[in-house]
């Protein structure tokens, strides 16, 4: 028996694709945080408003809450963001207002109620939900025949990420899918009486397409709203101890020491009130972990007496000596 030989760029190029298809599909499940990485990193609030439509459709569905629900839970199963009720729109969205007032730009920041705990809000605007036929011709020979029409699913939106701090849209993005429907012009999917979102709907081919674009407009929020690391902050006071806001949670070590510096400043422009950053101030204290529970952690203090809520905790080896730390951005 002779073995056929396997030329080196066939190798070559079969490693290629192995390592595109790898490189892929991590992309993919970096999408979905797992337990390391919601202990690694924050999670922010975001808020999600209904949808506006603008494509011209005949269903009965209220496609604007429809996609809004659906995009919540999406985004709820990729375990990045904390969102929050859709109830709670109506407050946050006039306490937005009131801050983009020329008398609140002076600070910048949300004045009270609950818009401050929201860092992003996202809105989206229904652009295209329906069936299209093409145009008849050759060019349709992989579709219907040679002659013959094609129908597709197309549902498109674009989507808004605004940072509820300034008031600004910092993402605008297009998300579009197209899904073509397999059965013949005589046979035409029912839509009469099916519920939006449900098993059935998304098992025609508006319901695929829908799914699909979906599924882009949560990769474009991922790929607009950052990861941040988690940084450990002094949540209050005890005595001559601290508790710190993470435990096991956010994998706190028994014994572990950090040293504490004042909680970060918030820098604005004077001129548009637009925020520019955060700067750090000097070491002012030396911790040591003595109890970790499962959301929160309680220190021994080991030097300094000006300690607050808010301050930021870093980690320190335990033979480096308290020494002052110049103001740094992060």
């Amino acid at each position: 028996m002779v073995l056929a030989k396997t030329s080196p760029i066939t190798i070559r190029i079969v490693l290629a694709i192995l390592l595109i298809v790898l490189l892929c599909s991590g992309c993919q499940s970096r999408l979905k945080y797992t337990a390391k990485d919601e202990a690694k990193y924050l999670k922010p609030t975001v808020a999600v408003m209904s949808f506006e439509n603008r494509a011209p459709i005949h269903m009965r569905w209220n496609l604007g809450d429809g996609l809004a629900d659906q995009l919540i839970d999406r985004l709820l199963n990729t375990r990045r963001y904390i969102v929050l009720e859709r109830q709670q729109l109506h407050a946050i969205l006039k306490e937005l207002k009131r801050t983009q007032d020329d008398r609140f730009r002076q600070t910048g920041q949300p004045q009270s109620g609950r818009l401050k705990h929201v860092r992003y809000l996202v809105k989206g605007t229904i652009t295209d939900f329906g069936h299209v036929e093409t145009v008849e011709g050759f060019w349709r020979l992989f579709d219907w025949g040679l002659f013959g029409t094609s129908s597709y699913a197309t549902v498109a939106a674009t989507i808004y990420v605004i940072d509820v701090q300034n008031g600004q849209i910092i993402a605008s993005k297009s998300v579009e899918a197209k899904i073509k429907d397999s059965r013949n012009k005589d046979k035409k999917v029912e839509y009469k009486g099916m519920a939006f979102g449900s098993y059935t709907f998304y098992h025609t081919p508006l319901g695929k397409a829908t799914n699909k674009m979906l599924d882009k407009a949560v990769r474009a929020i991922a790929d607009t709203i950052a990861e941040q690391p988690f940084q450990p902050k002094i949540a209050s006071l005890l005595n001559n101890q601290v508790v710190i806001n993470g435990g096991r949670d956010r994998r706190i070590k028994l014994g572990a020491e950090y040293v504490v510096r004042p909680r970060s400043q918030v820098i604005f422009d004077p001129d548009t009130g637009d925020l520019l950053g955060h700067i750090t101030g000097d070491t002012i204290g030396r911790l040591k972990v003595c109890l970790v529970t499962n959301q929160y952690a309680i220190a021994d203090i080991l030097e300094g007496t000006e300690f607050k809520p808010g301050q930021t905790l870093f980690p320190a080896a335990p033979e480096t000596a308290l020494t002052p730390v110049a103001h740094s951005s992060y």
